[in-house]
């Protein structure tokens, strides 16, 4: 196993920053600063161009201010282009081997800009308020009222089970509500013990205020639930690109 000299790795270039993959289309430019507040450029090789910008060794760590940078420029170059996202942290050597990566995965990350033209992500999560769910299920059917010879601990176990029932149905109201307006859906596991739903939504550019309000009329029907809309960000749920350049793009 050999090592490059310090010359020899100087002589390479600065390390480049990678935020992501777009087109190449000699027809727009950048003005957004990168990371150390080094400009963004595009860096262009067979019909591809990578979004990068030069920092001081190879890896950038991963304080709050970094990471905004990192959605600051994505989500700028995402309002108008089709972006395929690539993890925080990406660092390559030099602009040679952002160029080299572009020829090696042009066919899979062509094949991603396709299935992302002109598409966001949208996320929705929901939360529930289970003092308000379980007030509310009560009242819509009192005979969840405890029984006068009932063990509290099975009245407990049949309300557990009405609840389940209830989000359940709720949810899948959400959803079938949402799907004709998404051209894919990513759920996740929920985190925490409120959450109830996590899930991203692939959406058409010019059907995200569309998609914005049908999510406004469904929940106004579920007040026992708290739902964070968050987007539009790069399709970070709906990339699965092998980069093999000792790099994988975020998923």
């Amino acid at each position: 196993m050999t090592t490059k000299t310090q010359a020899e790795s100087s002589r390479e270039g600065p390390a480049h920053y990678l935020y992501g993959v777009v087109r190449e289309d000699g027809g727009w430019t950048l003005e957004l600063a990168g990371l150390g507040e080094s400009p963004v450029r595009l860096v262009r090789e067979g019909g591809l161009a990578a979004l990068v910008s030069e920092v001081t060794g190879p890896r950038v760590v991963p304080t709050r201010a970094h990471l905004l940078t990192h959605q600051r420029v994505t989500e700028a170059v995402v309002r108008e282009h089709t972006l395929v996202p690539v993890a925080f942290g990406t660092v390559l050597p030099s602009e040679a081997r952002v160029r080299e990566l572009l020829r090696v995965a042009r066919a899979p990350l062509s094949r991603a800009l396709s299935e992302l033209e002109g598409r966001v992500e949208l996320g929705l999560k929901v939360y529930c308020h289970g003092d308000a769910l379980t007030r509310r299920l009560m009242d819509a059917r009192p005979e969840l009222a405890r029984g006068p010879a009932e063990l509290e601990e099975d009245h407990e176990s049949r309300l557990e089970a009405a609840l389940r029932d209830r989000t359940s149905k709720d949810l899948d109201g959400l959803r079938a509500g949402l799907r004709p307006l998404a051209e894919a859906t990513h759920e996740a596991p929920p985190l925490g013990e409120r959450m109830m739903f996590n899930a991203a939504y692939l959406v058409d550019r010019t059907r995200v205020a569309a998609f914005e309000a049908r999510v406004l009329s469904l929940v106004a029907r579920l007040d026992a639930y708290t739902f964070r809309f968050t987007g539009p960000w790069p399709a970070y749920s709906f990339v699965d690109v092998r980069l093999d350049v000792e790099l994988s793009a975020a998923r």
